[in-house]
């Protein structure tokens, strides 16, 4: 019960963020705006809000079942009928034609040609015991709790994609900066090549390599505008907000906070909270409770079972008969299925396949959790090595580009050498950058694999982002 509380609250929120969000067109979108904007946004996240309202009508409709059920009955129709009693006794003697005090036996005979048959009948029936019923009533329940569950596991996957999305943009963003950067270094260098050609310091061959690197670089540079615009696209399709801004990584963040954790734990919690798992293991209790249904092919069902009802055979000739007829009835009623001609035992044997199919597909999915974990965790632990080496390296790179235009300037290095010591340099900062965002990408993962990726951690993560 208390899962299942938690598991409403936590899908409860996820109604309620979109009509709080509000973002200024002119600040900066960060991560959680985007996401907080794709809750309205997004048609794959609206699908799984109508499939989780949907969801709650089931509990209305497993309480149903349990509870009694009225029906009334009204007709009326042209009939034909002729009624006959015979050997009615009678205590009547002065009808019967015989002397005080003697009894006898009569017929009967009440005919009606072309009368009217008015009935009108109001029956309530209660189960008392029905195997077919509660285990329709617990599937029901359990399609409820299973619709919420999706809806959980729809915002994880939600927060994922929006945050690769939002981190798609910022690298496409970072790429296009850094050939810009060379594209301007380059500009400086071939002025500068070509000034010195001019004065005889230096070769032609300079200005034609500087040349040569320049034109290559604006088709780049082309392309890379091509991503960003892509990128973006992306990111608005599920945000729905193309214009805005984007918080860009802080370069104070510090990586080290954000640690994997010890990898047992994080496989423990998988195999309890992973959304898709909870939502496979639900569908092999539906896929449970139909099989159980249909095992008691033979089980009997009892209901109590009321009921008024009136008929009326009006005659409309003169001498037609007109005959009433009311009853009153309470009890109980008494039901066992006998012979379907194999129809039963059909879907029996197809409902315990099903069972076996979900049974065997949650073990995949089982298996499949505790991968992606493993691998996020690879991901983050791996990520930070990377990280700390590459802001090293990055270090390297801007003393060895000091130290090649230092050489340039006293005539040991060529313009090539400092313009492959800027590449080097920008190339080295573009990898810090992605491996930066693939950390925070793979932490998300493996909060989303342990069923607890929610605000609070795009919350945490979000901060590492500066407007």
């Amino acid at each position: 019960m208390g899962t299942r509380m938690l598991s409403a609250r936590r899908s409860m929120r996820y109604w309620m963020l979109p009509l709080l969000f509000i973002v200024g067109q002119a600040h900066a979108l960060d991560l959680l705006g985007a996401w907080q904007a794709a809750l309205s946004q997004d048609p794959v996240f609206a699908a799984a809000r109508a499939a989780a309202r949907v969801g709650r009508t089931k509990i209305l409709q497993a309480t149903a079942l349990k509870g009694p059920q009225v029906t009334l009955n009204a007709g009326v129709a042209g009939v034909s009928n002729d009624n006959k009693i015979t050997d009615a006794q009678f205590s009547n003697a002065q009808f019967a034609g015989g002397a005080t005090g003697t009894n006898g036996t009569t017929d009967f005979l009440t005919k009606t040609d072309g009368g009217l048959d008015l009935n009108v009948n109001l029956r309530a029936e209660m189960p008392l015991y029905d195997v077919a019923k509660i285990s329709a009533a617990s599937q029901l329940n359990k399609q409820a709790a299973l619709a919420e569950v999706q809806l959980i596991a729809e915002a994880q996957q939600l927060m994922l994609r929006v945050s690769q999305a939002y981190f798609d943009v910022l690298l496409a963003t970072d790429a296009l900066q850094a050939l810009k950067a060379q594209q301007t270094a380059l500009a400086e260098a071939l002025a500068s090549a070509k000034a010195r050609f001019k004065e005889g310091d230096a070769a032609i061959i300079d200005t034609h390599e500087t040349q040569a690197r320049a034109d290559m670089l604006s088709a780049q540079v082309l392309e890379a505008e091509s991503n960003v615009h892509l990128t973006r696209a992306a990111l608005a399709d599920i945000s729905g907000n193309q214009e805005a801004s984007l918080s860009q990584l802080s370069n104070k963040a510090n990586f080290q906070q954000y640690a994997g954790g010890d990898l047992q734990s994080w496989l423990t919690r998988v195999q309890t909270n992973n959304p898709q798992l909870q939502v496979q293991q639900l569908q092999h209790d539906i896929a449970q409770l139909e099989s159980g249904k249909l095992q008691s092919k033979y089980a009997p069902m009892l209901n109590l079972v009321a009921q008024v009802g009136s008929e009326r055979l009006q005659g409309l000739a003169g001498s037609d008969a007109d005959v009433t007829n009311r009853q009153l009835s309470l009890g109980v009623q008494l039901t066992i299925p006998l012979y379907s001609s194999g129809m039963r035992d059909a879907r029996y044997q197809e409902a315990l396949a099903l069972e076996n199919q979900a049974r065997s597909q949650t073990d995949v999915v089982k298996q499949r959790a505790v991968q992606a974990a493993r691998s996020a965790w690879m991901a983050v632990t791996v990520g930070q090595g990377q990280v700390k080496a590459l802001e090293q390296a990055q270090h390297s790179a801007e003393v060895k580009l000091d130290s090649t235009r230092l050489g340039r300037d006293v005539g040991d290095r060529t313009t090539l050498d400092v313009l492959n010591s800027e590449q080097e340099l920008h190339t080295t900062r573009l990898a810090l950058y992605r491996s930066k965002y693939q950390v925070l990408q793979a932490l998300l993962n493996l909060s989303a694999a342990a069923g607890e990726l929610d605000e609070a951690r795009l919350h945490e993560i979000n901060q590492a982002l500066s407007q």
